[in-house]
């Protein structure tokens, strides 16, 4: 595996290699500022937290132990715990949500509870 494809060790078991391929976006601040994910749709800036984890992690729904510092491969890793900040979407900038619960379907925000 070359260094780019390398996303760093599991955020939940530490595990390293291939099948840490899973990038998890979370509602945390990023420690690093522009090094995380962010949304064109709301104008949400790349401040956000993100997790790494592998295939079996994924699948068991593993806790995370650890966030991305920054960028997976090559920022590091810091304890969960030690996020800060909330880092979330504008739902009422996400047309797409607002027509799923005029059909009655379930959108992100009610799946992320």
């Amino acid at each position: 595996m070359s260094d780019r494809e390398d996303l760093g060790p599991c955020c939940a078991c530490e595990k390293r290699g291939k099948s840490v391929r899973n990038v998890l976006m979370l509602n945390a601040k990023s420690p690093i500022r522009k090094r995380g994910w962010g949304c064109a749709v709301c104008h949400l800036p790349p401040d956000g937290a993100l997790a790494v984890v592998c295939d079996a992690c994924l699948t068991a729904k593993r806790e995370l132990r650890f966030a991305c510092r920054g960028y997976p491969g090559t920022d590091g890793r810091v304890h969960i715990k030690d996020l800060k900040g909330s880092h979330e979407h504008d739902m009422s900038k996400h047309p797409e949500e607002q027509e799923l619960k005029s059909w009655g379907v379930e959108g992100e925000e009610e799946r992320a509870t």
